[in-house]
Parts: C-alpha cells; structure tokens; sequence
C-alpha cells in the first residue's frame, strides 16, 4: 500500500535502513512495556524506577541480542546502518541518562508509561517475527531471572578503546546474526512460538540474500580496485 501511494505521487518508497551514503540511517526503535491483570509490571523502586522483572526483561534482551538482529535487522542494508565508531545503539548496554545505549529508559513519572526503548531494530523488520522475537527474550529473561549488569549512564559513544572493548555489540552483518539464531534459539520456541522447522526454513531463506550479496562485486569496488 505504501508503495502505491508514493507512486500515485511520482515517487518511490523504500524501507531500508541505510539508503543513501553518508546520511543518517533509519531506525525503528520499539518501545517495550509489559502488564499482568491489568497493572503495570516494569516499574519499581530499582534503577531509574525501573521493576526487577524490567531489569530481568532487559537482561534477556541483551542476551539474546545478537540472534535477535536475525528478525530485528533482516536485510545486508541493516549493517550499514550498524556500524560501530558512529551514532548507531551498536552497544549492548542500556541507560536512562543517554542515547548511546541499545537499550533506553524513557524519562516519565507515570508507572503505566514505564517501558524499555530498544533502539536497533530498523523497517526491513517483519513486525510480527521481531515484535514476537523480542517479547520472548524478554520473557526468558524474567523467568530466568538474567542480570543486565549495571546500567551505563556515560556517553558511549566517548568512550576510550579500552573500555569500549568490554561492551558487547550487537551482530555486523546479517550473516552473522544467522549464524547466531541458528546457535541461540532455545528462547523462541518456549510455548511453541517460533518452531525448529520455521526458524531453519528462515534461516535458509535469509542465507541466499547473504551469499547473494558475498558474491556479487560491487561498484564501490570498481572504485577501490579496478585500476590498483
């Protein structure tokens, strides 16, 4: 539909993260709250007002980080968007103080609007297999009570080499999220949610775009090397 309209409007429309060459790449940054009977869950008297059960949720995403950008960041094009040394939430790590972290409280007084901020997704995203993906790293997080560490409130991204080194990232390339969905999967088919044969039937299906793009040179290369 989207595609429609731009084009009754003589224009195209494109859901990639990193079109264009230079200029600022496009998230879509999922904001995370969870209710049981009706209340509120994620807010509490720990850090940032947050609940133990909102560390735990953080904690799973964390965890499960690096196999969930098989469904948060989908495309080759994901991974230039993340790329470490650039405003990109490429640290796992999460915050209430700045944007640098994955993983964001959003400043409210209200214990209904407390919610998680998980900044690296981007549109390529399928909506139902990441929103469904996220959910059940969380969740295995608060079952199994996974500690996020402490929460990072400097500016990352100043961060010298050093320190930077310890903060684990998410993945810097779809082949490698693949390959990190294929060993951590465990989460996603409690309930039955995802299932062996979906999640390898994806995987197969997202590696013809990886060995596509391995295969295929590239203009920029012809740049690079053509006349070295």
């Amino acid at each position: 539909a989207i595609h429609n309209v731009a084009q009754s409007y003589g224009k195209t429309a494109t859901f990639m993260p990193k079109p264009i060459y230079g200029d600022n790449g496009s998230g879509m940054h999922v904001h995370q709250s969870i209710w049981k009977n009706g209340k509120p869950i994620m807010a509490g008297n720990k850090y940032a007002d947050l609940s133990q059960e909102c560390l735990w949720y953080i904690g799973g995403i964390i965890k499960h980080a690096k196999s969930l950008n098989a469904f948060t960041n989908p495309s080759t094009n994901s991974y230039k968007r993340l790329v470490p040394g650039y405003e990109a939430p490429v640290l796992l790590a999460y915050s209430a103080r700045n944007r640098s972290a994955s993983c964001r409280i959003p400043w409210t007084t209200s214990p209904k609007a407390k919610r998680v901020e998980v900044r690296f997704p981007d549109p390529m995203a399928n909506p139902y297999l990441a929103f469904a993906a996220m959910l059940m790293a969380g969740l295995d997080g608060i079952i199994n009570k996974i500690d996020p560490g402490p929460a990072m409130d400097k500016d990352l991204y100043d961060l010298p080499p050093r320190e930077l080194k310890k903060i684990p990232t998410v993945c810097g390339s779809l082949r490698e999220a693949l390959e990190s969905l294929k060993k951590d999967n465990a989460y996603l088919k409690a309930g039955g949610v995802f299932n062996d044969d979906f999640i390898e039937s994806y995987i197969e299906l997202k590696m013809q775009d990886v060995a596509r793009f391995e295969m295929t040179p590239h203009p920029v290369e012809f740049s690079m090397y053509y006349s070295y």
